[in-house]
Parts: C-alpha cells; sequence; structure tokens
C-alpha cells in the first residue's frame, strides 16, 4: 500500500474515522455484517454538521492489515480513531467499540470505551447509542455539551437490513457485472421483506448506472431500469443524500440536462454534505460545465474525505484532463496505479494522458497493462487510438477485429468503434458511429469536444467532427 501526502484537508473542528469492526463470529460469512454496522456508524456520523468523517472507502483500504491505529489516523489525516469488534451468537449481539485521539503515540490517547450486549433486533439502537456516545466523548462544540442528533433509519426491519448490508458488500467493491448482479438481487430481496426501504431502491440504481456506463450492461436494458429504481426512492422518500446523487448522475451522463443534474446536486449536497463520492460527481459535473478552477477544489474535497478512493482519484484524473492539465492527470493516473496495481482505470487514464503527451512507449505500457486487467471496449478502444496515432496502423486495425469479436457477446460501444477509425483517418465511418453514439447518449460522447481537441485536430481534424458536438451541451 503506497503512502499518499494529503495537501488538501477539509475545514472542521473535529475529525474521525471508524476503522472496519473485527468480525470475531465463527463464521467468516459474517464478515458483511461486521462492515455493514461499520459503514452505517459512518453514514450515521456524517450527518452530523461541523463534523468531518473518513469516508468508507478510506476507513476500509486498511482492513486485515497489520498496521496500528495510531499510523491509520495519521494517514488518514484524522484527529480521532473508533475501533470496534463484533461477534453475533444465535439472536445475541456484543460489539466492542474504543475511541482514541490521534497524537503520535503508539497506542493513542484513549478516550471512551464501551461493550454492548443486546439482542439482535436492537442493531438499530446500538448504532444510534455508539454515535451518540461518540458525539458526546469529542465534546462537538457545535451541538453543546450533550449533543442529539435525529438519526434517519431506513428501516425496523433486521433481516432487510441485513440484506442491504450484503447488497453493500458487493456494490462497494467496485467489480464487474457479477458483483453488480449480486448486489441487485439482495437489493431486491431486502425489498421484498420492506417495500418501504428506498435506499435499496439507490443503491439498485447505482448498479445499473456503473453497469451501463462501464459497458457491463446495454444502455437498452440498463436504463430503464436504472430510471425506474430512482423514482422509486424518490417516491418513497425525498429526503436520501444517495437518491439525488444517483437522480444526478443519470441527468448529467445520460439525459445531458446539465440544468436538472445542478438541482439535483445541491439538494443531495444540502441532505449530506459529507459524502466523498457525491463530491467526486459533482467535481466531475463542474468541470463539464468549464468551471475548472471550482472542478479541481471539489474533487481535493472528495479526496480529503476518502483519500484512498479508487473512484475519486479517477475522476480527480478526468477533471485534471478536462482541464487541459495533461501532465497533472498522469500524476494523479499514477497515483492511482500505485495505490492499487489491479484496478485498470488509473493505468488507462494515465495511458490516455500519456497519448496527448506524445509519450507512446510510456502510453503503451500503461494502456497494455489496463487491457490485460479488464479486457473490453473501453480499453480496446484506447490500445486502438494509440496504435493509430503513432502510426501503427495494423495493429490499430487488429484492435478493430478485437473489437468485432468481442462485440457478439459483450458491450462494445459506437464511440469504441469510432474513435478506432478516425485515429486511423477512416472519417467516414467514424463519423456514422460517432452519430449512432450521440443518438444513443453513449458516456464517452459527453466528453468529445476534449477528444476533438486532444486527438481529432490537425491531420485528424473534419469539420463534420465538430458539427456533432456544438449544438449538444
Amino acid at each position: 500500500m503506497t503512502e499518499i501526502n494529503q495537501h488538501h484537508r477539509v475545514s472542521a473542528p473535529i475529525s474521525i474515522a471508524v476503522l472496519p469492526f473485527s468480525n470475531l463470529s465463527n463464521d467468516p460469512e459474517e464478515e458483511y455484517f461486521s462492515d455493514g454496522v461499520t459503514e452505517e456508524i459512518i453514514n450515521v456520523l456524517s450527518r452530523v454538521p461541523g463534523l468531518q468523517v473518513a469516508g468508507r472507502t478510506s476507513s476500509f483500504t486498511f482492513k486485515g492489515q497489520a498496521h496500528d491505529p495510531q499510523w491509520i489516523g495519521r494517514q488518514l489525516q484524522v484527529d480521532h480513531i473508533l475501533e470496534g469488534s463484533l461477534q453475533t451468537s444465535g439472536d445475541e449481539l456484543h460489539i466492542h467499540v474504543k475511541l482514541s485521539k490521534v497524537d503520535g503515540a503508539e497506542s493513542g490517547s484513549p478516550i471512551w470505551s464501551e461493550t454492548y450486549e443486546r439482542d439482535l433486533e436492537d442493531i438499530f439502537d446500538v448504532q444510534e447509542e455508539i454515535a451518540q456516545a461518540i458525539l458526546g466523548a469529542v465534546k462537538i462544540e457545535l451541538l453543546g455539551e450533550e449533543p442529539v442528533i435525529a438519526f434517519k433509519r431506513y428501516t425496523n426491519n433486521k433481516e432487510a437490513y441485513q440484506l442491504y448490508l450484503r447488497a453493500r458488500f458487493y456494490h462497494n467493491k467496485f467489480g464487474g457485472s457479477d458483483d453488480y448482479h449480486k448486489a441487485i438481487g439482495y437489493f431486491g430481496a431486502a425489498l421484498a421483506i420492506d417495500p418501504s426501504y428506498a435506499i435499496a431502491y439507490s443503491g439498485i440504481a447505482s448498479c445499473y448506472l456503473n453497469m451501463w456506463f462501464y459497458r457491463h450492461m446495454p444502455a437498452a436494458k440498463a436504463l430503464p431500469l436504472m430510471k425506474e429504481a430512482t423514482e422509486h426512492a424518490l417516491a418513497l422518500d425525498d429526503a436520501i443524500a444517495e437518491s439525488y446523487l444517483a437522480l444526478a448522475r443519470m441527468q448529467m451522463l445520460y439525459e445531458w440536462d446539465f440544468n436538472a443534474a445542478a438541482a439535483s446536486f445541491q439538494k443531495a449536497l444540502e441532505l449530506n454534505w459529507n459524502t466523498a463520492d457525491l463530491h467526486g460527481q459533482h467535481a466531475l459535473y463542474l468541470a463539464l460545465t468549464d468551471r475548472p478552477k471550482e472542478a479541481e477544489e471539489e474533487a481535493a474535497l472528495a479526496l480529503a474525505l476518502e483519500p484512498f478512493s479508487l473512484i475519486n482519484n479517477f475522476y480527480a484524473a478526468y477533471v485534471y484532463w478536462i482541464s487541459g492539465r495533461f501532465d497533472l492527470a498522469v500524476a494523479q493516473g499514477r497515483k492511482l496505479a500505485a495505490l492499487d496495481p489491479s484496478f485498470w482505470g488509473g493505468h488507462m487514464i494515465t495511458g490516455l494522458n500519456l497519448i496527448t503527451l506524445k509519450e507512446y512507449p510510456a502510453a503503451q505500457e500503461a494502456l497494455e497493462t489496463a487491457l490485460e486487467i479488464n479486457y473490453n471496449g473501453i480499453t480496446l478502444s484506447a490500445c486502438g487510438v494509440l496504435f493509430g496515432l503513432s502510426g501503427e496502423t495494423d495493429s490499430a486495425r487488429d484492435i478493430l477485429t478485437q473489437m468485432d469479436s468481442l462485440h457478439q457477446t459483450s458491450v462494445v460501444a459506437n464511440y469504441d468503434f469510432g474513435i478506432v477509425n478516425a485515429s486511423i483517418g477512416e472519417t467516414d465511418k467514424a463519423v456514422a458511429y460517432f452519430q449512432a453514439a450521440m443518438e444513443k447518449h453513449e458516456p464517452p460522447m459527453l466528453f468529445f469536444k476534449y477528444i476533438l481537441r486532444d486527438w481529432l485536430s490537425g491531420r485528424l481534424y473534419n469539420e463534420r467532427y465538430d458539427t456533432l458536438v456544438k449544438p449538444r451541451y
């Protein structure tokens, strides 16, 4: 694990990281439950004004590693660390928690600890008790001597909640189609028990959007299901930040309705400003609406809350690319690749920006690594562009052949075919593909004016490309 020096930090009087609770149960399958309880406490605390809470992704980065909690606290740049363990035995629940101040000492300064023994039915009450005790222990002056927070419960059904936790486990892996389908299955099972469980619909919407965006599912199948789930979530409860984030992403990434997306982002931020993914996606919105300085500030805020988040590091590189700051985009991509070498996104965003800088050998190394990890239309088309722009036309045509073959069983976007054809000068074919991609609102076309700027200018420029984007956004 590579340490990350964080130069930006959210200004807050008190900050805390909740480390993953240890699973002391005999059944390793209970891991999802201890993880879910940790995540829920993070979610509860993140709604508290004036309290900076390290996001779930960053807190879980060190799970299973033999690092001192104080060291982890310094890496996450927080003032306090909450550790815990959880054990279930039949219908009994045992939770032990300890809150320490991060002060440089190896053991830290203990502030408070408690052990809870309850019936499993009381899990919601226990989570609230822990959160209230933390608030009292760290003495948040903004809330008075005895802080009282109105905690939001999304369900009172234990079985539905446990299924939801299983769903979040697979959703948060940010993996491929199998993991997203498992998550959807568990979200659906939770809704079968509690049909009013609005945030489960938000989770389903997020799964379908990600499967569409990253070429795991055809648009014709994913998008109606995404829209339906988002509408269900908002109809059931219009005070959930995650639902407005799902709506904003749909409005921005598919509908290209930036005014509507702005309103949805604003509502989500009002409901829960402490959500790192929300700031990361909002940074992308700001970049696409030609506000680069604000976009970079918002991306920095997302990374201050979640310095080890793959997706937020990924979108921070996108923000730099859109701003035309290619060296910074490469540096961000390399940081992401060092953070998790098995994530294809860091290698790909590095390679794409190296193409623009005409550093072709380094770009090829990065993109071939991305392709080996994630063989799909996204990474194939990136390699095709590299070969086309660097003059290796035969290799680019070989990529097109591979894409044709893959398209028999998997999603390969019209854009993917179009950009490789454009890179070898097949303008008529490229324009036809790009027009089809525009009509279908394929994700890369949202960024097409920047692709025009970087790759299709000069010898590859054709007025027909430019007319594709002028009236769109």
